[in-house]
Order: structure tokens, then sequence, then C-alpha cells
């Protein structure tokens, strides 16, 4: 197999399920809150305050 066919295959695959990728990724988030967004842990926020490791 040329490299010239992987790529059109590998295109043609992609083409093919980037909706079902995308409208799995919408419906996580249309169905995220809030409050649990909230919840989680962001390391960027315990950089911002000093802190070595999240905890």
């Amino acid at each position: 197999m040329n490299d010239a066919n992987l790529i059109e295959k590998v295109r043609q695959y992609v083409y093919a399920h980037i909706g079902t990728f995308h409208e799995s990724r919408l419906n996580s988030l249309r169905n995220l809150e809030l409050k649990q967004l909230l919840k989680r842990k962001n390391p960027y926020l315990f950089r911002a305050k000093k802190y070595s490791r999240c905890f």
C-alpha cells in the first residue's frame, strides 16, 4: 500500500466518523452542569495559589 492510498483511506475514515465524534463531545457538554464543573480539581488554580500539588 503506497502512502497516497493510505492517506486517502485515512481521510475517508475521518470524514465518515467525525460527526459521531463531535456529537458525543457536544452531548457531554450539554449535560454538564456548573456545580459538576466547579467540583473538579483545577491544577492551574493550585499553581496560581502557589501550591505545589493538588490535594
